[in-house]
């Protein structure tokens, strides 16, 4: 049976899990993922933004963490755990399917339209359970690693400036541009989520952005994310400027002031951009699944409604008493009257 995270189930939150799968592909680069927290933030939170699904048979409990998108009626999936003996009945890929399948049921209840996370391309078990979940494959990305960069091929670096509010439009239209249109459809982006978010003091994630111009057109757009562990860069370049590739890459990596490890992250319609980051040291390390699946909302109808709105018929006339005996029949009608 699921249901929804209780302050009771943080005590067994405090144990290790025996399983866990990481499905926000960010955060897996970025930090660890800690399913304590996260459920601690979801009570506090009363499930607002941050939901935990539970669903226990026996000694065996599993948990589904997901995070729904500012402003957006959607939800990525962060995490998948399970608790409990590591030889018990049932499996964790059987807990797993019936989480899915529960927070599928609680994400429309909570208008939640669409529904994201992001797998390991080599877990085919894990794949095929999302698949008959209703989750389908939308992109693939290529997760590319440097750890140290390489100066020796110059220093010459791309002209690219801070993104301000004012070119939030135009890093959209560079994304409609060169992002094919199956991946925009399931993506659903609005210009507004391309902005940074506001900077606080409890965020663990700095993100930063810069675009570059040609005749008033934004050409490229940069974003650095910065965590604790490690940085994540993506890139979107129009086919005309592509040559200044590496000097982009240059740019983004001479921002970086510490030694973590720096992520590229390209989708799989960007491969040709993979030889200007090989030049630069960057090793391909793996890949990822897109993953969303389309949710029904219910729709809720008040019981009395045909009562409390307005007769909208014209009405019909009040039927006169038919006697027995037709032709004995009088029919009222009011009088003509003609003015003068």
């Amino acid at each position: 049976m699921s249901r929804l995270l209780t302050p009771i189930d943080l005590f067994r939150l405090r144990r290790k899990a025996r399983s866990l799968v990481v499905l926000d592909g960010d955060v897996a680069l970025l930090r660890r993922h800690r399913v304590l927290l996260v459920a601690l933030r979801t009570i506090l939170e009363n499930h607002t933004r941050y939901s935990t699904t539970i669903v226990r048979d026996g000694a065996t409990s599993a948990i589904l963490q997901a995070r729904r998108r500012h402003s957006r009626p959607e939800r990525e999936l962060l995490a998948l755990a399970s608790y409990g003996p590591e030889q018990r009945y049932p499996s964790d890929h059987d807990m797993w399917f019936n989480l899915l399948e529960a927070h599928v049921v609680e994400s429309a209840r909570s208008r939640i339209q669409r529904l994201y996370a992001t797998l390991d391309g080599t877990n085919t078990d894990l794949v095929e359970i999302f698949r008959q979940s209703g989750y389908a494959p939308f992109s693939r990305e290529i997760l590319l690693r440097l750890d140290g960069p390489d100066w020796d091929q110059g220093i010459r670096l791309a002209a690219m400036s801070p993104q301000t509010r004012h070119d939030v439009w135009g890093v959209h239209q560079l994304y409609g541009q060169t992002t094919p249109r199956p991946v925009q459809l399931a993506e659903a982006k609005a210009a507004r989520d391309w902005m940074l978010p506001l900077a606080t003091p409890w965020e663990r994630v700095k993100q930063r952005a810069w675009v570059q111009r040609h005749s008033d057109q934004v050409v490229a757009s940069l974003h650095i994310q910065s965590g604790r562990e490690a940085h994540v860069m993506r890139l979107l370049v129009q086919p005309s400027a592509r040559d200044e590739v590496p000097d982009m890459l240059r740019f983004g990596i001479s921002q970086i002031a510490d030694t973590l490890p720096i992520w590229l992250v390209l989708r799989d319609y960007q491969e040709d951009l993979l030889w200007s980051a090989q030049d630069l040291g960057f090793q391909p390390f793996s890949e990822q699944s897109l993953l969303v699946r389309h949710n029904v909302a219910f729709v809720r109808r008040p019981a009395f409604a045909r009562v409390l709105e307005p007769n909208q018929d014209p009405g019909s006339p009040i039927p006169t008493i038919v006697p027995a005996a037709h032709k004995q029949a009088r029919f009222y009608a009011p009088p003509e009257r003609h003015y003068q």
